[in-house]
């Protein structure tokens, strides 16, 4: 009797250890998605500084304070954020919920922030604050150093101007607080 009740005891533990095992791959394999999903829309829209601003399907935001990429209905509203579309993943396997990325110029002469975001599957955010109920988000943001056909592009990071960019320096960075 007292095996028989050891050998239970022994089950239930091991039952447990392998409950919990399967919940950490589970929960590793959702946030390597998000980051997946997030470096997907930062090439995305990097790659669009490379385009005519005529042909950018990403818009270049002139600098603001506090930068557009802060503010919570820059990426809920219909305003900033680009959320790319099935065609631009480039994927049989559609996320749940598409990434996002933003491009802004800076204060600075030719500096360039992009910032982008992924989801997990199981991403669930607040409809009245846009903040994670459940599942992950990854926040992504690179500075690019970029210059015009021409050299410099311009005091306003050529927010307006006539020709595409070449990155020549990036830095990128991942958000481990985001702004919301």
């Amino acid at each position: 009797m007292l095996m028989l009740a050891v050998i239970g005891l022994a089950s239930a533990a091991i039952m447990r250890n392998a409950t919990s095992g399967d919940q950490v791959a589970n929960n590793n394999r959702l946030q390597t998605q998000a980051n997946q999903y997030a470096q997907l829309a930062l090439r995305f829209c990097e790659s669009q500084l490379a385009l005519a601003p005529s042909s950018r399907s990403v818009p270049l935001l002139p600098p603001v304070t506090p930068a557009a990429w802060t503010a919570q209905s820059s990426w809920t509203g219909t305003n900033a954020a680009h959320t790319l579309v099935p065609v631009e993943i480039g994927s049989a396997t559609l996320p749940r919920v598409a990434p996002q990325c933003m491009m802004e110029a800076t204060a600075l002469p030719n500096v360039f922030t992009v910032t982008a975001r992924g989801f997990s599957a199981d991403f669930k955010a607040d409809p009245g604050t846009g903040a994670t109920r459940s599942g992950s988000v990854v926040w992504l943001q690179a500075t690019l150093y970029a210059e015009g056909e021409g050299g410099a592009a311009g005091p306003a990071g050529n927010v307006a101007g006539a020709g595409p960019l070449t990155v020549r320096q990036r830095v990128w960075q991942q958000l481990l607080t985001p702004p919301f």
